[in-house]
């Protein structure tokens, strides 16, 4: 399986014109939760989470970005997103703080969490809902962004950023329907890595999260394939 750069407004374009109505993203959660977004609907949510990104965040290509969030549709819409305006994501590791350090409405890492100017403090502190209704998260820190209240109001096209360096991911076999099991909830990026192959190699995923229904279920309620 080869690995290649792919440009976000491309590859979204791509899955558009291929079938706009088509479920690329199918996301099931906890208390039957489930979630699909067509290539139309999945361009959209990136488009306006891209521009939040450039727009209110200040992000330049090669800027730090961090997204402390498990794997759910709405980190496949910001993973796309910093690609798409060319922001760097980096992990836990390393030390320094992030441009932009992207958190789940309720985690405990939001416990004492700020944004600002100080060492080890990211630039900007975004908090992100994740239930399929909600609009506001319930804890937002002083001087935090809330994404959910606020990204609606963005653009529907993506921004036109010179420079950014693409996304980086192997292309899952061409037209894919693939399962991505994420129920244990630790993944270390792999689960996300594996859904946007499916969508590079032309194809789509259907994501367990914590909580969700049993996989064998699901694959033969959806016919899908393991990623």
């Amino acid at each position: 399986m080869s690995s290649d750069r792919v440009a976000v407004p491309q590859l979204l374009a791509r899955l558009r014109r291929q079938d706009s109505g088509r479920p690329r993203v199918t996301w099931y959660g906890a208390d039957g939760e489930r979630v699909e977004l067509s290539a139309r609907v999945l361009e959209n949510w990136v488009a306006k989470t891209a521009n939040l990104l450039v727009e209110e965040l200040e992000v330049e290509v090669g800027d730090a970005v961090r997204l402390d969030l498990p794997a759910h549709w709405r980190t496949v819409a910001w993973r796309l997103a910093v690609a798409a305006v060319g922001g760097e994501l980096t992990g836990p590791e390393g030390g320094a703080a992030p441009d932009v350090l992207v958190v789940a409405d309720g985690s405990p890492h939001l416990d004492g969490a700020t944004s600002g100017t100080g060492a080890g403090v990211p630039r900007h502190l975004v908090v992100q809902a994740l239930g399929a209704l909600a609009f506001r998260a319930q804890v937002v820190p002083p001087g935090a962004l809330d994404a959910a209240a606020v990204v609606a109001g963005y653009g529907d096209e993506l921004p036109a950023v010179v420079g950014a360096p693409g996304l980086f991911v192997p292309a899952a076999p061409s037209d894919a329907r693939v399962l991505v099991d994420a129920r244990s909830g630790d993944d270390d990026g792999a689960a996300l890595d594996a859904v946007l192959a499916a969508l590079a190699g032309g194809g789509s995923a259907v994501l367990l999260g914590p909580g969700s229904p049993d996989p064998e279920r699901v694959a033969a309620q959806e016919g899908t394939t393991p990623a």
